[in-house]
């Protein structure tokens, strides 16, 4: 059943989690009418997901089975001047979870976490709340967590969609032209203020760039996207600046990888 975005749907989702001052932590979901509303629109939920690693991964899996490659990059480009963030981040997601291989659940070294997908092992709670929250305020942040990306497929899958207009293409082709050509040394930080023919704001704009990231539209030839092959945690290098994995490493002098704009933003590359 589709969920309804409306602003005054989301009214409860977005109180719950953010005010004046940033980030609210709430103890227990508020019983208002605004966030009755919200659960009743579909986007927020009364109980948070008891699953663990394999679950999740099938989950992932799954969701990403059902959607075409087209579904999603319509969906990203119809976001830029709608600003519908739901549907933006399902690109990234599903350039994650499309060659997620299935596998079991092996440490990578000291960390407790999955080598091949970085998941804990065990059975664990998401609070599938914050991760709604996330994706309509910013088009998700948690960008190659496999937890997020198996919702937010999820979700997609119920989601109202648009269809890109020739604002929104050309948005796109204006946005490609400044990564691919920026006369001066920029990181996927730093650029940002040159992106403002994409409404929005900042952080939406670097959230953006991460979904570009794991397309491997932005990467470097040593830090890859997800594109040709899922990147195992293990192979995710450190980053050198506050953004996901592989934006973070890329400069304004590794330009944009047209192999892959083509692949999964074919209007965009024309």
């Amino acid at each position: 059943m589709p969920y309804d975005p409306s602003p005054q749907s989301l009214r409860g989702l977005m109180e719950t989690y953010w005010g004046p001052h940033g980030w609210r932590t709430p103890s227990r979901l508020p019983d208002t009418p605004a966030v009755q509303r919200a659960i009743s629109a579909g986007v927020m939920f009364e109980e948070p997901w008891t699953t663990n690693h394999d679950d999740l991964v099938e989950r992932a899996r799954r969701a990403a089975a059902v959607i075409s490659l087209d579904e999603a990059g319509d969906a990203f480009l119809a976001s830029l001047t709608s600003r519908r963030l739901d549907l933006r981040s399902a690109l990234g997601s599903y350039a994650v979870a499309r060659l997620l291989p299935s596998h079991a659940f092996e440490e990578l070294p000291g960390s407790g976490m999955c080598l091949t997908c970085g998941l804990r092992p065990g059975e664990q709670t998401v609070d599938v709340n914050i991760l709604s929250f996330e994706r309509f305020k910013w088009g998700g942040v948690r960008r190659d967590d496999i937890g997020y990306v198996a919702f937010d497929l999820e979700q997609f899958a119920r989601a109202p969609r648009l269809t890109p207009t020739g604002a929104d293409i050309d948005i796109s082709r204006r946005l490609i032209e400044v990564l691919r050509n920026s006369d001066r040394k920029a990181t996927s930080t730093s650029i940002l203020p040159e992106l403002r023919m994409v409404p929005g704001n900042k952080d939406e704009r670097g959230t953006l760039l991460e979904i570009l990231g794991v397309c491997g539209i932005v990467e470097t030839p040593d830090h890859r996207g997800y594109a040709q092959s899922y990147v195992p945690a293990g192979q995710r290098a450190q980053r050198p600046v506050d953004t996901a994995y592989p934006a973070c490493w890329w400069t304004s002098e590794h330009g944009v990888n047209t192999d892959n704009l083509a692949l999964f933003l074919p209007q965009t590359a024309q």
